[in-house]
């Protein structure tokens, strides 16, 4: 895994030998013996550049298997394509990885914009976003005070943002049924919405966010953004829940 996290810091360019062995403490012979084994494997290839290596394409088969539980991304992928390009903001679909929210998938609509994740794959402590604000509100209190208590340092160094603010949004969702963004220091001409993906038992399955210009967040665009949302989670969940009793 190690040798794995190495070759992906390399960017464009991979990872040398050198890169490897200034970062690993294993003997030359040992390291080319695990880099021959992870390119038969499929999860390693050689860069044009020689001398250098790449990650391999086994891990977009694996990956696509990972983002996918319980139907979920594949589910979400045209709902979000179609809300994309009906509404022309970014939607996205979020789950939770342990202390964090990653990005399962990602559409952009017509008026693109920033976001704390810049792809599919991106992650983020809870907290940070919209779509955080959904997965908490409707976790355990004693689950989600251990996730914030844990990220409340990084929450507050790398994005200026309190666990206060966090819990005042999180009441707020509870309230109207939809999330809000805490406005840090990163960001600030964009907003944002999203909505839990909630299974029959009422567990957080992941959620549903949007974000767009600050400049096209008008009290009409919101509810016609949130209300589309809405149709296409309820929908979503259906399907899926049709799926597994067919199963």
């Amino acid at each position: 895994m190690q040798i794995l996290q190495i070759t992906a810091r390399g960017g464009h360019r991979g990872a040398s030998i050198g890169d490897y062995l200034d970062e690993l403490e294993f003997s030359r012979p040992t390291l080319y013996r695990l880099l021959k084994g992870l390119k038969q494997q499929g999860f390693l290839r050689s860069s044009p550049i020689r001398g250098r290596y790449l990650l391999g394409y086994e891990l977009l088969v694996l990956g696509a298997q990972a983002g996918n539980g319980a139907g979920l991304r594949d589910l979400a992928r045209p709902r979000l394509l179609a809300l994309a390009q009906r509404w022309g903001d970014s939607f996205y679909l979020f789950a939770r990885d342990g202390v964090n929210a990653v990005c399962l998938e990602v559409q952009n609509g017509a008026y693109p914009v920033g976001s704390f994740v810049r792809a599919t794959g991106g992650r983020l402590p809870l907290g940070v976003g919209q779509a955080s604000i959904a997965l908490l509100g409707y976790l355990g209190a004693g689950e989600r005070g251990e996730i914030l208590d844990h990220n409340a340092e990084r929450l507050m160094d790398e994005y200026s943002i309190a666990i206060t603010d966090i819990e005042a949004e999180i009441a707020h969702q509870l309230k109207h049924g939809y999330a809000r963004g805490v406005e840090g220091s990163l960001l600030p001409e964009y907003s944002g919405l999203a909505i839990p993906i909630l299974d029959h038992s009422g567990h957080p399955l992941g959620a549903m966010s949007c974000s767009m210009l600050k400049s096209r967040m008008t009290t009409a665009h919101k509810l016609d953004v949130l209300q589309g949302m809405q149709e296409e989670v309820a929908a979503m969940v259906n399907q899926a829940h049709g799926l597994l009793y067919l199963d």
